[in-house]
C-alpha cells in the first residue's frame, strides 16, 4: 500500500512539475520566436541589402547626372538649328525654264514640280505635267473666279492666268511618286530646312519678289470667297545658309541666292505651302 500511495505522489509531482515548465517558459519561447524571425526574415534582409545597394552602387543623384549628360545632345532645341544656320552645300537639282519652247507663261508651278520629279528618278516633262493637272476657269460666267485650290486657274501656256496651289500640284506628284510625295504645308520652315538636310528638294509658292507683298483681292470662288495675288511664284529650294536660301527659278536661274528673312515671310503669306517628295513613304 506504501508503495501505492508513493507511486501516485511521485507522478502528481511529475505532472505539476511539467505544468509549472510550460506555463514559465512558454512565453519567454514564443518571444524568441518573434525575435529570431524578425532578425532572420528573408523578405526583410532582401529589401535592407536592396536598398543599401542601391544607395552604395548607384545612387540615384549620380544616376540622373549621367543620363542627362547622355542625352544633351539629342534633346538640346539649338543643335539642328546651329548645324541649319551653317549649312551651305546646294542640291544639284535639274533646272527647266518654263519659258523655254514650248513654253508655259503663267507655269511655274509644274514646272517647279518637274525639277522635283526628275531630281527624284521621276522623268517627265513640265509640258506633260501641264496636260495632266486639273484646270479651271479664270472667269466663269456668272461672275465667280476659278479657284487655285481646285485646279490651275485661267491659260496655263500663253495667259491670262493666275495659278494653282499645293492641292492640285500634290495630288498630280503623287500620280508619279505615290505616298513619296508628301504635302509640308502649314509647317514650320525648319521642317522645309530639315528635308534639305535629308537631301529632298522642296517645292514651295512664294512671291515674285521672293518678299512680302501688298497686291492681294479677294475673289468670289464656286467653293467661297478667297484672297489671292497675281504676285504668286513657285520654286524649289535646293540649300541655304544663316543669311540666304538657294532656289531653282523657273524663270531660268539655277541655286539663285535670296534674303533669308524676306523669303521666309513671302512664303508664310503665302499659306505655307511646300510640297516634297521623300526616298522612303
Amino acid at each position: 500500500m506504501k508503495n501505492l500511495i508513493f507511486t501516485i505522489l511521485l507522478a502528481v509531482l511529475i505532472v505539476c512539475a511539467a505544468d509549472k515548465r510550460f506555463i514559465n517558459t512558454g512565453k519567454p519561447i514564443i518571444q524568441q520566436v518573434s525575435k529570431e524571425t524578425a532578425s532572420t526574415s528573408p523578405i526583410l534582409k532582401t529589401t535592407k541589402v536592396h536598398t543599401q545597394a542601391k544607395v552604395l552602387k548607384a545612387p540615384k543623384q549620380k544616376v540622373s547626372k549621367k543620363l542627362a549628360v547622355k542625352s544633351l545632345p539629342r534633346r538640346n532645341p539649338s543643335a539642328h538649328s546651329a548645324k541649319a544656320a551653317n549649312r551651305t552645300e546646294l542640291l544639284n537639282v535639274p533646272l527647266y525654264n518654263q519659258m523655254s519652247s514650248p513654253r508655259l507663261y503663267n507655269g511655274c508651278e509644274v514646272t517647279s514640280l518637274a525639277m522635283v520629279l526628275n531630281y527624284n528618278g521621276y522623268h517627265v516633262t513640265k509640258n506633260e505635267l501641264a496636260e495632266t493637272i486639273h484646270t479651271v476657269p479664270l472667269y466663269y460666267q456668272n461672275g465667280e473666279n476659278g479657284n487655285p485650290n481646285e485646279g490651275f486657274v485661267g491659260n496655263m501656256q500663253d495667259g491670262p492666268g493666275l495659278g494653282v496651289y499645293h492641292g492640285p500640284i500634290l495630288k498630280l506628284a503623287q500620280k508619279y511618286a505615290g505616298k513619296k510625295a508628301v504635302d509640308l504645308t502649314g509647317s514650320p520652315f525648319s521642317k522645309i530646312l530639315k528635308q534639305i538636310d535629308q537631301n529632298h528638294p522642296v517645292w514651295i509658292i512664294t512671291t515674285s519678289t521672293f518678299a512680302p507683298v501688298s497686291n492681294f483681292r479677294s475673289w468670289k470662288t464656286p467653293e467661297g470667297l478667297i484672297q489671292i495675288s497675281f504676285s504668286m511664284h513657285s520654286v524649289v529650294i535646293t540649300g541655304y545658309d544663316q543669311k540666304h536660301i538657294y532656289i531653282n527659278n523657273p524663270y531660268g536661274i539655277k541655286n539663285q541666292r535670296v534674303d533669308r528673312q524676306s523669303f521666309i515671310k513671302a512664303w508664310d503669306q503665302m499659306g505655307k505651302q511646300a510640297i516634297t517628295i521623300t526616298r522612303h513613304p
